[in-house]
């Protein structure tokens, strides 16, 4: 495991609440960690918590938004990469967008939604970071157990 991808990792189990020193996500107790077991389905526990960010996006500490998008993106993108047996890597915005300058134009700067991606072996990305921001900022249409299942089957079909 690379070292970006043991990073997430830990960004991962931050959100589901393993570290007691990490730092706090949007409004923790909404979020049922129990339920975080990097299964498929444990994306519909999360879909609650980004309903529940969704509806209160205007009560949300700076500070604490940026953590929920870097710690639910890595869950999210986590829960991609063990149904798949790790055929996504994380990489860095920096490291991947000079390979596709063609993408400069839609993703002009490094923020927290699109600081690191997932990437196949054909260096095709996705967000799960963005995936967890539009969810907050625009509703159920951004959720993430369909966006993973989207990853997920991506996977199988280029196997």
């Amino acid at each position: 495991m690379s070292e970006i991808d043991n990073i997430f990792h830990e960004f991962a189990a931050a959100f589901a609440g393993a570290f007691n020193n990490a730092n706090p996500i949007c409004f923790p107790d909404q979020l049922n960690h129990d339920a975080l077991d990097l299964s498929h389905d444990s994306l519909k526990y999360v879909d609650e918590y980004l309903e529940y960010l969704h509806q209160h996006k205007n009560k949300l500490d700076f500070e604490e938004w940026n953590s929920t998008i870097l710690y639910g993106g890595a869950y999210v993108g986590e829960v991609i990469r063990n149904e798949t047996d790790n055929h996504y890597h994380w990489i860095d915005y920096v490291d991947y967008m000079p390979r596709h300058p063609e993408l400069q134009a839609i993703l002009p700067e490094r923020t927290t939604p699109t600081c690191a991606f997932l990437v196949d072996n054909n260096d095709n990305m996705s967000m799960p970071l963005n995936k967890i921001a539009r969810y907050i900022d625009d509703g159920a249409e951004n959720s993430v157990h369909f966006f993973a299942l989207c990853d997920i089957n991506n996977a199988k079909d280029a196997s």
